[in-house]
């Protein structure tokens, strides 16, 4: 069956678990970056699944290789507020060509960028994060569909292991 704006669909509201790193975040700066980030993810995300277009997927893909990219400069923060300033330019890129880049690649290599960072800085307990994100890319790499509930778990996992990777910095 082939839905039409439905908005209804639970992959629509379990974006909402990106807004969770922003809540976890250790300073104000970070907590807004964060925060608009994953806000924008909610809502691209948010459009693709209520819409199925190629307009909305384009918003879901470019908004989502920005919050992974957030994820790692708020990681890097802690040791330079320079970090940040790979944000802008991750996010022009993706934003610019989004059907240029594979996201394949793209979230695991920024997911391992942001793990190995936490590795460094606390040790141990990057393994919490590092096993949420491993648990949705499995999901991922399994391919359940866009209009499963597994992919809705997909977005918590996404949403909680941003949250554990800013609690434990």
């Amino acid at each position: 069956m082939n839905k039409v704006a439905d908005a209804r669909d639970d992959t629509v509201y379990s974006n909402l678990a990106y807004i969770a790193p922003a809540l976890m975040a250790p300073d104000p700066i970070t907590q807004a970056i964060l925060a608009v980030t994953g806000a924008a993810l909610c809502a691209g995300s948010a459009v693709y699944h209520a819409t199925y277009t190629r307009q909305g997927q384009s918003l879901d893909v470019s908004t989502m290789l920005t919050y992974v990219a957030s994820l790692a400069c708020a990681v890097a923060s802690v040791w330079t507020m320079w970090a940040w300033a790979v944000l802008p330019v991750a996010a022009t890129g993706y934003w610019m060509y989004p059907w240029g880049v594979d996201s394949y690649w793209h979230v695991p290599l920024w997911a391992l960028a942001t793990l190995v960072m936490l590795s460094v800085q606390s040790g141990a307990w990057a393994l919490l994060p590092g096993a949420l994100f491993a648990a949705g890319g499995i999901i991922k790499v399994r391919q359940p569909g866009p209009r499963t509930a597994l992919h809705s778990v997909w977005h918590v996992l996404g949403g909680a292991a941003g949250a554990t990777a800013m609690w434990v910095v």
